[in-house]
């Protein structure tokens, strides 16, 4: 399931990514607090809904408490092979899924080795700061950074490059002091450690790091916001940072820290947003939140029905390695797929008012036993989905043979239901 969950989440983010652009057109850009959320929403969906649609029956279980009215069904029952499906998926794993899990994982314990050598630079750090005269507590100054940076998980401090606090103006260092205390209001080192973190896991989903720069630049606005809200000029602000965009030096804003000065070009975009006149909002609309999330689950439904799942079947013993001329010689039939000897009926519940199927995999034993089954393709409804998987392992089939010897083999047991005309 993880390999499927990582391959899947790199062709479903193009959708997730979609919407989330649509909705920022909608999201006025004055309300840069929502505008992150939203975008912070997407960078959670992006990990969350690879792992919901991959994972059988996840689908069911978010619209099991959803059931229509009762109504009466029919169905139909059909019992499909899934023997060249599953080589194919064999032969395509077999190779590849060692490597892709060994690469993955290498990426992800480089990048907590970033993470943690940027959270004991920040420890050192703060250590080392002292506190800035005349400023309030948690404002220390360090000679070790030359941008503004909020430092810390537990008990964040703002630390000011020892050069910019002896240089700036009153109201300048003002402005910059509440800007970084807008990151502790918001609480953006721990949001910032869980992007971070996100970024890691999935290092190489280029969806991840598009909506990454969006969080960035909106959390950068909404801190903007909060100075000119509370009471700075908008152009006093804007001078400022013109003037501190000719010496940032991107480098020395560690990972782990929520920093105004991530580059020149989102700088000097902030300053141009600052030009406006229009209002701005501090608080987030949840409903247009609350939307962004139904969005998402409807996504995480869709994609399930259409997201693949492979079964794989067992790899095929010595008994399985006879040469040609032998199977002629020991067994009319020496290859054939397992049969349905006696296919269960679903007894589907009352109470659903739909039309759809459900798609179960059903491992058969050389024995002819059922081993296991799993939800292949969800109905959307978990007893449904329950009562067609139970059908599946109640029927009976005979092995799939191969070269005259019966081997364990996968099979697909598809129900398609629709209510009474």
């Amino acid at each position: 399931m993880i390999v499927t969950a990582l391959v899947n989440g790199l062709w479903q983010g193009a959708p997730i990514f979609a919407i989330a652009c649509l909705l920022s057109l909608v999201v006025p850009k004055r309300n840069a607090a929502t505008r992150y959320a939203l975008w912070f929403a997407t960078l959670l969906a992006l990990t969350v809904v690879p792992v919901m649609s991959a994972a059988p029956g996840a689908g069911a279980r978010l619209l099991a408490a959803l059931a229509a009215h009762p109504a009466a069904l029919t169905y139909k029952i059909s019992l499909v092979p899934a023997a060249p499906f599953v080589h194919s998926a064999n032969a395509w794993f077999d190779r590849w899924t060692p490597w892709l899990v060994a690469l993955w994982l290498a990426g992800v314990v480089i990048g907590l080795a970033r993470l943690g050598s940027s959270f004991l630079r920040i420890e050192q750090i703060r250590r080392n700061a002292r506190p800035l005269p005349g400023a309030e507590p948690g404002v220390v100054v360090s000679e070790e950074v030359t941008v503004p940076i909020v430092a810390g998980i537990l008990a964040p401090a703002i630390v000011l490059p020892k050069l910019l606090a002896s240089t700036l103006s009153p109201a300048d260092l003002r402005s910059i002091v509440a800007h970084e205390r807008a990151h502790l209001r918001r609480n953006d080192a721990l949001l910032n450690l869980i992007q971070r973190l996100i970024e890691v896991v999935l290092f190489f989903n280029p969806w991840v790091r598009l909506a990454s720069l969006h969080v960035l630049e909106e959390r950068e606005i909404a801190c903007d916001d909060w100075v000119v809200e509370r009471g700075a000029s908008a152009h006093e602000y804007a001078t400022c940072l013109a003037a501190l965009a000719q010496r940032v030096s991107r480098g020395d804003a560690a990972l782990l820290t929520p920093s105004a000065f991530r580059s020149r070009r989102a700088l000097l975009s902030r300053i141009e947003r600052l030009s406006s006149n229009e209002p701005r909002a501090l608080s987030i609309n949840f409903y247009a939140l609350g939307g962004t999330i139904v969005l998402f689950i409807f996504a995480t439904l869709l994609l399930q029905t259409v997201s693949p799942a492979f079964g794989l079947s067992a790899p095929i013993g010595a008994q399985g390695a006879q040469t040609a001329s032998m199977v002629a010689e020991s067994c009319a039939h020496p290859n054939s797929d397992a049969l349905v000897r006696n296919a269960a009926m679903p007894q589907l519940p009352h109470g659903v008012k739909s039309s759809g199927s459900v798609e179960v995999t059903v491992t058969i034993s050389p024995r002819g036993t059922v081993t296991s089954t799993k939800v292949l393709r969800s109905s959307g409804n978990a007893a449904i989905d329950q009562a067609v998987a139970k059908a599946a392992l109640q029927s009976t089939y005979s092995p799939k043979i191969v070269n005259c010897a019966p081997v364990e083999g996968s099979y697909v047991f598809r129900a398609d239901f629709a209510p009474n005309p």
